[in-house]
């Protein structure tokens, strides 16, 4: 196996065992991840804060899915699709360890772009 399709491989399986992490998380402990959601999202499109937290864990979920599909298309999509939703959680988080983090979850998306 080559280099590349190895590193590919190993960015699928980080990205969609965090993902899916997160998305269970959202449904199991939805206390411990509620203090994240921006104040805004509350009452959006008439939807309570506990809704789209259930909204966004299911999203994690399905991406995380998306990601183990083994076609290079549906792969591409999520990817593109993680990197968008990670950019839009930093555009609400601010600078701290969390955003540190997620940084390097949107440069991992970007980096399994090019490999695939």
């Amino acid at each position: 196996m080559n280099r590349n399709r190895l590193a590919s491989y190993i960015l699928i399986g980080a990205l969609a065992f965090v993902f899916a992490y997160f998305g269970i998380e959202k449904f199991t402990n939805p206390l411990l991840w509620s203090g994240w959601m921006p104040v805004w999202i509350d009452g959006f499109f008439g939807i309570d804060k506990g809704t789209w937290l259930k909204i966004i864990g299911a999203i994690e979920l399905g991406l995380a899915i998306l990601l183990l599909i083994p076609v290079r298309s549906i792969r591409q999509t999520a990817a593109v699709l993680i990197v968008l939703h990670l950019a839009g959680i930093l555009t609400q988080t601010g600078w701290n360890d969390t955003a540190v983090r997620d940084i390097g979850l949107l440069l991992s998306g970007v980096a399994l772009l090019f490999l695939l």
